[in-house]
C-alpha cells in the first residue's frame, strides 16, 4: 500500500489515502483545520476526513432490489445488517497520477459476491489557490442496465460556534436502523436557509431540493469554508451525533439515502453498459470576521 500522497500549495495541504481513496486530513498551511484532523494511530476511513461513496450511498434496507426480471443482492459489507456507503470506502485504490497539486486515483469492482455491480470508478482531487476539488466518476462495466449513484461523505470541524448555511426545499425524518422516514418540511431547528449554529441535538436527515450551496463558519479559527456542488448533487445528507461534537458531516449525495428499496432503482441513475455518471464538489476556504 503506498503512502499517503501529500497535496499541497501556499494555502492549502491536504493528505489522500489510497485506502478507501479517502482524504485524510486537510488544513491551511497555517494549521487551521477545514476537515476533521485525523489524529494518531493507523489509518482508519472512518476516523478520516472524506470519503467517495460508490456505486450507492447510505444505508440499502432488505440488502438488494428488483430490476426487470432480475434481483440483485447485496452482502453486509460492516458489522451493520444493512450494505452501507457501498464499496469504495473499503477498498484500495490505485494512485495513477499525481502531483503536489492534484491525484488521480482509480478502483475497479467485479466481485460479485459483494455487490451486483461492476464498474470502474475514477476520483480526482486538485488545490487551486485556497480552493480544493473532488471529482468522482463511475462507469458502468457490467453486461446489463444497473442503477447506479455517486457521493462523498466529508467531515468538518465543529466548535462551539461552528455556523452553518446551506438552503434545502425538505428533509428526511429519521426513523428506525439509522434509515429515512417521512419527507416532511425542514422544522425551524434544522432550517440552515441562513447562517446558524447547529441545534445540540442529533441530526442524521437527508435534505433534499439543495442549491449545491453552503457555507460553514468557524468564528474560534476566525476560518471561513464555501462549498459549490454540481446540479448532479441535488442533496445532501447531514449527520451530527449528539455523543460526539467534535465534528459534523455534510455530504453531497445523488440520491435519497435508502431509495433503491423505497422508490426502486429509477430513483437513481440507470447506466447502461460503458455509460458514466460523474460529479464534482469543490471546498474554498477564506479568513473569515462573520461572527453574526
Amino acid at each position: 500500500m503506498p503512502a499517503f500522497v501529500r497535496l499541497e500549495n501556499d494555502r492549502l495541504s491536504l493528505r489522500v489515502s489510497p485506502r478507501g481513496g479517502a482524504v485524510v486530513d486537510g488544513s491551511t498551511r497555517d494549521g487551521r483545520p477545514f476537515l476533521r484532523s485525523f489524529g494518531d494511530g493507523g489509518f482508519d476511513v472512518l476516523r478520516s476526513a472524506c470519503f467517495p461513496l460508490v456505486p450507492v450511498g447510505n444505508r440499502v434496507e432488505g440488502n438488494g432490489f428488483e430490476l426487470g426480471d432480475g434481483h440483485y443482492r447485496f452482502m453486509p459489507n460492516t458489522a451493520e445488517p444493512y450494505y452501507i456507503h457501498g464499496d469504495g470506502w473499503l477498498a484500495d485504490w490505485t494512485v495513477k497520477e499525481s502531483s503536489a497539486l492534484g491525484v488521480k486515483l482509480a478502483f475497479e469492482q467485479a466481485l460479485p459476491e459483494k455487490s451486483p455491480h461492476v464498474y470502474r470508478a475514477v476520483q480526482i482531487i486538485t488545490l487551486d489557490g485556497a480552493t480544493v476539488r473532488l471529482e468522482l466518476k463511475v462507469t458502468n462495466r457490467g453486461r446489463g442496465t444497473m442503477p447506479f449513484g455517486i457521493g462523498f461523505h466529508p467531515y468538518f470541524p465543529r466548535t462551539d460556534g461552528t455556523r452553518l448555511m446551506a438552503s434545502a426545499e425538505g428533509w428526511w425524518t429519521e426513523r428506525d436502523g439509522l434509515l429515512p422516514g417521512l419527507r416532511t418540511p425542514i422544522p425551524e431547528s434544522a432550517d440552515f436557509s441562513t447562517l446558524r449554529e447547529l441545534p445540540r441535538r442529533r441530526l442524521n436527515n437527508c435534505f433534499e431540493g439543495w442549491s449545491g450551496r453552503a457555507r460553514i463558519v468557524w468564528p474560534e479559527t476566525r476560518l471561513a469554508a464555501d462549498i459549490e456542488a454540481d446540479p448532479v448533487f441535488s442533496r445532501y445528507m447531514l449527520y451530527a451525533p449528539e455523543d460526539d461534537r467534535g465534528f459534523f458531516c455534510l455530504g453531497p449525495m445523488s440520491h435519497t439515502p435508502n431509495a433503491l428499496a423505497v422508490s426502486g432503482p429509477d430513483a437513481l441513475h440507470l447506466l447502461a453498459p460503458g455509460d458514466t455518471l460523474s460529479g464534482a464538489f469543490s471546498i474554498t476556504v477564506s479568513d473569515c470576521e462573520e461572527f453574526q
